[in-house]
């Protein structure tokens, strides 16, 4: 019997202690359930306290106890070392992380009274993955143990949606980030997942998502389709610094934006020929934006079409 390359992510995340911000509902809690039955042991991270009933009612779907909790607000710095500590206090170590926890803006920023929600959603989306991997890559490096750190970005930080602006800043900024983490692997391997909007608590609860245009037009994906993007995206050891777009007429596609950009600046920097390579910038930025698009409007098989 041939072995598939699920076989393989699974195997690859079988037996690792995982730890998975965000946990209590959509995205983080699908992907626990789904981590659960791959045999992981899996420590749910969260604001929200039914983050402990989300983990008993996984234990009792798989029958055993392959998850616990902690309680953590992602805002405080010192609660990032809190769960991480937590985890070698329970597990004796830990293997991956994902950073899923994130927020989004419920008001066009230059609608808000102050800088409130833009504090939170900076410290929430960027600070604390950013934070998170800076532990855990020192942990990974000190021990020798091989790591992986998966963010989950958006494709809000691919497209300039003027209506999201802190959210989209800080997906684009967790793109970058990822990207420059290439140089850590094999040791160390820093992915993203870049979804189209799926039907989870977040995007479906929030009035400006939902007036988006193109959520309009192509409605919501499935959840299920982001879950084995990030299955992939830490199971894949051919994956490092990479992110997965994840759309719903489409496979999950990796994001090579990062590699071209780096060669056409470079290329400028060396040259100083302004006006050549500033011309070459832009088309390539043109190109790369209709082809995130194209990507995204892909037909939607029938079977995923929303009613």
């Amino acid at each position: 019997m041939s072995t598939t390359n699920l076989d393989t992510y699974i195997s690859n995340i079988a037996g690792k202690v995982t730890i998975v911000t965000g946990a209590a509902s959509g995205l983080g809690k699908k992907l626990s359930e789904r981590l659960a039955e791959y045999n992981a042991q899996v420590l749910l991270v969260d604001i929200n306290p039914s983050v402990s009933q989300v983990s008993q009612e996984i234990n009792d779907h798989v029958s055993r106890n392959a998850t616990s909790w902690i309680v953590c607000d992602l805002c405080n710095l010192q609660d990032i070392q809190k769960y991480l500590d937590h985890a070698i206090h329970i597990y004796g170590h830990y293997d991956i992380i994902v950073n899923n926890a994130g927020i989004a803006n419920e008001q066009s920023l230059f609608s808000q009274p102050d800088s409130t929600e833009l504090d939170r959603i900076l410290a929430l989306n960027l600070r604390a993955p950013m934070e998170a991997t800076r532990i855990a890559v020192q942990y990974f490096k000190a021990t020798g143990r091989k790591g992986t750190v998966l963010n989950t970005a958006s494709v809000g930080g691919l497209l300039p949606i003027s209506i999201m602006e802190s959210y989209g800043t800080t997906k684009a900024g967790l793109i970058f980030f990822t990207a420059t983490c290439k140089s850590l692997a094999p040791l160390i391997r820093v992915n993203a997942v870049a979804p189209y909007f799926a039907d989870t608590p977040l995007v479906a609860n929030n009035r400006l998502v939902q007036s988006y245009p193109l959520v309009q037009q192509v409605g919501l994906m499935q959840p299920e389709k982001v879950i084995k993007a990030m299955v992939k995206a830490i199971g894949d050891e051919s994956l490092a610094g990479d992110t997965l777009m994840v759309a719903m007429g489409a496979k999950p596609e990796k994001l090579t934006f990062y590699d071209s950009i780096s060669l056409h600046v470079t290329s400028y920097i060396v040259s100083g020929t302004v006006n050549r390579y500033a011309t070459a910038l832009s088309s390539y930025f043109s190109r790369a934006l209709d082809s995130i698009l194209g990507y995204i409007r892909k037909p939607v098989p029938h079977r995923e079409i929303q009613r």
